[in-house]
């Protein structure tokens, strides 16, 4: 999977991640095509209130065949929505296009696992139990970014870009999803406490038990 948004000094919407899965042959298929990145890296940069296509053809100085194919194409599989009409400029016509998905939330979990999971209540219970210390680590991580100059930079823009259909920032939901994969990622695979848990459940072994 290529690098999502390269380049990232030059942006003006931070990227925190920068690959996701593709779920299917379609997207995998259009995501291909470097064209389909730069269109989503324009709309991205643009913000929440979008860019239209005639903005991406003259900066590309591409056919507009190209442009309303991969726009199609991108829309077709919720990457990208349009910017709402009641909330336009007076006079504004042309259609306004927002990159909805950025990397954020893009994994897939196995649609039986995850029913199990709801069904047994265990989703919301584990969400109860974590919900209060993962908040109070976003708090204590921003805290930090935001007193120290050299974290400045990375913070996401405040009071700007926000999504006019869930009313937040995707910028900064992408900055502590990011803090909290990598997190996960380093408990899961480097935490002696994890690998002390998996050998207790007979998931580990102890390199001196395989030797034998």
């Amino acid at each position: 999977m290529p690098e999502m948004f390269q380049n990232q000094k030059s942006k003006n919407i931070k990227t925190y991640l920068t690959h996701f899965p593709i779920k299917s042959y379609q997207e995998a298929d259009i995501l291909s095509k470097d064209i389909t990145w730069k269109i989503m890296d324009y709309m991205r940069q643009a913000g929440a209130k979008g860019i239209t296509a005639e903005e991406i053809i003259t900066k590309e100085s591409l056919p507009s065949s190209v442009v309303y194919s991969a726009l199609k194409e991108l829309y077709r599989l919720n990457y990208i929505f349009l910017y709402p009409r009641d909330k336009k400029s007076k006079g504004e016509r042309k259609k306004r296009y927002v990159c909805e998905r950025g990397t954020w939330g893009k994994y897939a979990i196995d649609e039986e696992f995850d029913a199990a999971l709801k069904v047994e209540g265990l989703l919301e219970g584990i969400t109860e139990d974590l919900r209060m210390p993962i908040m109070k680590t976003f708090k204590s991580v921003f805290d930090e970014f935001s007193s120290k100059r050299g974290l400045q930079k990375f913070l996401p823009t405040k009071n700007t870009n926000i999504c006019p259909h869930c009313q937040r920032s995707h910028e900064a939901m992408e900055f502590f999803y990011a803090i909290l994969l990598r997190t996960i990622d380093l408990m899961i695979t480097e935490s002696d406490e994890f690998s002390k848990f998996l050998k207790e459940r007979g998931y580990a072994s102890d390199e001196t038990t395989l030797a034998k």
